[in-house]
């Protein structure tokens, strides 16, 4: 899955590395198991940082949603969707590594 790709430059072999983990990743589903990981945590997360805000918006409660940071919000769900692809794929690299 991770195989070395020539590319000319060390610009063009870090595209290329990163590539194929992109396709790898694709390829195994991690993007959604990710994407269902930063969904939960995300949500607690929010719920956490910004009950306030959040309450708000089931609510429709208007001057408690304007509250809400959508910057804040939005790292919130990216952080652990980050965290759980870069986890997988360090996992199947070092693998793959004890196999070879």
């Amino acid at each position: 899955m991770f195989k070395q790709i020539s590319c000319n430059g060390a610009l063009g072999n870090c595209f290329a590395k990163l590539l194929d983990r992109h396709r790898t990743a694709i390829k195994l589903g991690i993007y959604r198991r990710s994407g269902r990981v930063a969904l939960v945590v995300g949500t607690l997360l929010n719920l956490i940082n910004q009950p306030q805000a959040v309450f708000g918006l089931l609510c429709l409660d208007y001057p408690a949603m304007q509250s809400l940071d959508v910057l804040k919000a939005l790292l919130t769900f990216s952080v652990p969707f980050l965290v759980a692809t870069y986890g997988a794929l360090t996992a199947i690299a070092h693998h793959q590594r004890t196999d070879s």
